[in-house]
């Protein structure tokens, strides 16, 4: 039985650390050294791929949900966001109108979204998905932030399912456009709460 154990956590390496976001301890020496974690996950029948990010920023899981939740600020610091509404909200769900900008010849994408947040100890969670938009026929998406040492494990999930037929011709800029606007939220954050 211990032979058993011993050579499944030697094939299946595990995270010594409780997270919900899943990862080895070699990944866990890479984002206390300062690095942003990437995996990027082609989906069958998919034209984008699912992209997650994960890296360590400073300040608790609370403090940065509240600032990264303000959805109403998002226009101001995500690259080409033109509108960011929230029309609708209840305890911890809020529904937001967002309109990005998008290059000519292609229309503005315009879109509704639902966010939940949840919390769970010292760690929350906001979970979204789509609720309206002519251009993408889904997205979903997770943002995390989970206490590690005072500081937060941020682990930000997105995949969007394109309507059109012409949206391969985009693809090659999906990942580069969310490390982008991770790199907008995390200076935000960090400009926000350094006050």
């Amino acid at each position: 039985m211990k032979t058993t154990l011993l050579l499944l956590l030697t094939l299946f390496p595990v995270s010594v650390y409780a997270f919900r976001t899943v990862l080895t301890p070699e990944e866990m020496e890479r984002l206390k050294k300062g690095e942003v974690l990437e995996r990027v996950e082609e989906l069958k029948d998919e034209v984008f791929p699912k992209v997650t990010l994960i890296q360590i920023i400073p300040h608790s899981p609370k403090k940065n949900m509240d600032v990264f939740s303000d959805f109403e600020s998002h226009k101001k610091f995500i690259p080409g966001m033109l509108k960011s509404e929230v029309v609708k909200k209840t305890d911890n769900i809020t529904d937001v109108f967002f309109e990005m900008h998008l290059p000519a010849p292609v229309k503005n994408s315009e879109y509704t979204t639902r966010h939940t947040i949840t919390n769970e100890g010292n760690d929350y969670i906001l979970k979204w998905n789509l609720l309206k938009s002519k251009q993408v026929k889904r997205s979903t998406g997770i943002v995390m932030f989970e206490e590690i040492e005072g500081k937060s494990l941020f682990t930000y999930v997105s995949h969007i399912t394109p309507n059109s037929s012409f949206a391969w011709v985009v693809k090659s800029r999906v990942v580069p456009d969310v490390k982008k606007t991770i790199k907008a939220v995390t200076d935000h954050l960090e400009r926000v709460l350094k006050k």
